[in-house]
């Protein structure tokens, strides 16, 4: 994917304060001995777009969390809707 296409879904992609910064508030690594997964740690919620963008994008579907139905970038959220396959 072009550093450029990256860069724009960067600037048009919804930010929500329970974000991990620098897209919202949350501190990823406020306390070390917590896990604070995100969508790129294999969130079953999170649906892939396809072709180059799938790398970095994809789509929340976890009805419970706020970024539900948005386009997300794999590294923007995780605390309120990550869940894994297992």
């Amino acid at each position: 994917m072009s550093a450029d296409l990256h860069s724009q879904l960067l600037e048009v992609v919804e930010k929500l304060p329970s974000d991990y910064k620098p897209w919202g508030q949350v501190e990823r690594w406020e306390d070390s001995n917590k896990n604070y997964p995100d969508c790129s740690m294999g969130c079953k919620h999170f649906k892939t777009l396809s072709g180059e963008l799938g790398a970095d994008w994809g789509v929340c579907t976890n009805r419970g969390s706020k970024r539900f139905g948005f386009l997300t970038f794999e590294h923007q959220a995780g605390l309120d809707c990550f869940e894994t396959n297992e």
